[in-house]
């Protein structure tokens, strides 16, 4: 990360990608989601799915070691970083989203975030990747910046003036630790929300029980994407 991104995230928590999808690439992937018949109806208005989408196409694994965004992961988690887990979310107009969770505190060995010796040190490591604009007031990702250092109790009532919404244009990658207080703001875009979300770990750690991809996925990996698919480890493979 540049010295301006780093000192952004250590302050805030989070930090926005812009631009890394070109139009062409956005549309493609699109394209692929429509296909599969996600999109929620008037009974369901947000609908998250799997891993599967893995073996959809080659453009959505390569979703999962973009150089851009390799780069900071290297520096909050370490040159053997792993994917955890990963999934998506489909959501309607008018939905409304989870309310805010996570933080510093109480202290959660797998999410947290420390600043000690000149380096960042986070857990589990969120990349949302967004297919759609996710313009200002139109709703999405919120959070308290700042709150993953936090070290006091989220208080039961929280001011809507603590909770900043982050814009995001369609093609970016947000990248927060898991330890930032945060939450799904009601989506009030006149289109669904289409987001594509990596999470990621050192090495050493797992939050979400370690499964073997499928075996169609795993051959179609390239090395690197194989490494970061590796189960969790204390001395693990080489660096990604």
């Amino acid at each position: 990360m540049t010295p301006a991104q780093r000192y952004f995230f250590d302050v805030n928590g989070y930090l926005v990608l812009e631009g890394l999808l070109p139009e062409s690439e956005l549309g493609y992937l699109n394209a692929i989601l429509e296909s599969q018949r996600l999109f929620p109806g008037p009974a369901l208005a947000t609908q998250r799915f799997e891993d599967d989408f893995l073996g959809w196409d080659r453009a959505f694994r390569d979703l999962m070691n973009h150089p851009a965004v390799l780069a900071v992961l290297r520096d909050l988690l370490g040159d053997r970083l792993r994917l955890d887990h990963c999934y998506g979310i489909v959501m309607a107009p008018g939905t409304g989203g989870l309310g805010l969770h996570g933080g510093n505190t109480p202290w959660d060995a797998s999410q947290y975030y420390l600043h000690r010796s000149g380096r960042m040190y986070s857990g589990l490591t969120n990349v949302t990747w967004s297919l759609v604009d996710a313009a200002p007031g139109q709703g999405g990702f919120g959070c308290i910046p700042g709150s993953h250092k936090a070290e006091e109790w989220l208080p039961e009532e929280v001011p809507a003036g603590w909770i900043t919404e982050v814009p995001q244009g369609a093609g970016s990658a947000l990248i927060f630790t898991e330890a930032l207080t945060h939450c799904t703001l009601p989506w009030t875009a006149p289109y669904e929300r289409r987001d594509v979300l990596f999470k990621y770990s050192p090495p050493h750690l797992a939050f979400k029980r370690w499964q073997d991809p499928p075996r169609a996925v795993w051959r179609s990996l390239s090395d690197e994407q194989r490494r970061l698919m590796q189960p969790p480890a204390m001395h693990p493979h080489d660096p990604v």
